[in-house]
This record gives structure tokens, C-alpha cells and sequence, in this order.
């Protein structure tokens, strides 16, 4: 069914979220699991169970902010705290990367960080790809009529200037 891409497995049209198909009406027909039996996500905030630095405490807290409709305090946040992890180990590497530019070993170990770190955002749903998956956002380029008509409404744009009298 998927490819191979290097080292990366991939599936070539990855199934939608079921949450897509019930909003679009179930455009397959193909029979749904019955809602009832689904489990409902509880929403708010906690606060991370091990220390965090300032990047993933930072990280942390745009979660809960951002993404607060579809991450869940009870079954998200290992993966969460994983990343906030992550990014703080980045911070120290990128620091033994700028003392030794040369050093191979360390330039490979931020580059695979960084990978697991994009991986493990999709994973959460905060990356743009991840999101239109997920239905919370759609990806769409602007075509050259849209900007024309766009650049043609903000020149017809009228201001007022009161001159307080």
C-alpha cells in the first residue's frame, strides 16, 4: 500500500479521521462506528508531572493554549511531556553545535532531534498537515484571482478622516 522514501515509511493516501468523514456526511457510505461508542475527550489544563526547561515549558503552555479543543490532560500528555523534553534537549545541543561546529556526532544528533520533534508535533496535531487531517484547518493557496480582487477591494477601501468639528 505505501512507499518507501530513504529511510521513512509512508502510506500513500492516509486515512481520513473519522471526525472528517462524519462532518462531510460519510461521503465513502462506508458504515461509521456508532458514536455512542466513542469516547469523549476531557478538555483543560495540567500542569507537566516531571521539570521542564524555559523552551519546554514554553512549549507546554502553547499547547494547552492552541490546541486545547483536541489534546487531552489524560492521554496526550506523555507525548506532550516527550516533546517539551525534546525541545529542551535541542536548546543544549545547538550550544555544543555553536562550540564545535565540526563535531559530526553532535550535528547528527540535533538533526535526528529535530526530526522526532516535527514527527512527534504532527503526532499531537500541531503542524499544518496534521491539523487538515485532523479537519481543523484547511490548506489552500491563494490563486492570482483572489490576490487581484483582494489588492482591487483594499484600493476601493474608503477612510474617513473626522475632523472633529
Amino acid at each position: 500500500m505505501g512507499g518507501k522514501v530513504g529511510s521513512l515509511d509512508f502510506m500513500a493516501n492516509p486515512a481520513k479521521p473519522l471526525e472528517v468523514k462524519r462532518a462531510l456526511g460519510n461521503p465513502g457510505k462506508r458504515p461509521l462506528p456508532d458514536v455512542s461508542g466513542t469516547v469523549s475527550l476531557s478538555a483543560g489544563r495540567v500542569e507537566p508531572h516531571q521539570p521542564l526547561d524555559w523552551a519546554g515549558m514554553l512549549l507546554w503552555n502553547r499547547v494547552f493554549n492552541a490546541g486545547q479543543t483536541w489534546i487531552s490532560p489524560q492521554s496526550d500528555v506523555e507525548l506532550l511531556l516527550l516533546v517539551c523534553k525534546q525541545l529542551d534537549r535541542q536548546i543544549v545541543l545547538e550550544r555544543q553545535f555553536v562550540e564545535k561546529p565540526d563535531d559530526y556526532h553532535v550535528h547528527r544528533q540535533l538533526l535526528d532531534l529535530e526530526s522526532a520533534i516535527v514527527k512527534n508535533l504532527g503526532l499531537l496535531g500541531l503542524t499544518v498537515d496534521a491539523r487538515s487531517k485532523l479537519g481543523l484547518a484547511e490548506i489552500k493557496a491563494e490563486t492570482k484571482m483572489e490576490q487581484l480582487r483582494k489588492r482591487q477591494q483594499e484600493r476601493e477601501q474608503v477612510v474617513v478622516i473626522d475632523s472633529g468639528k
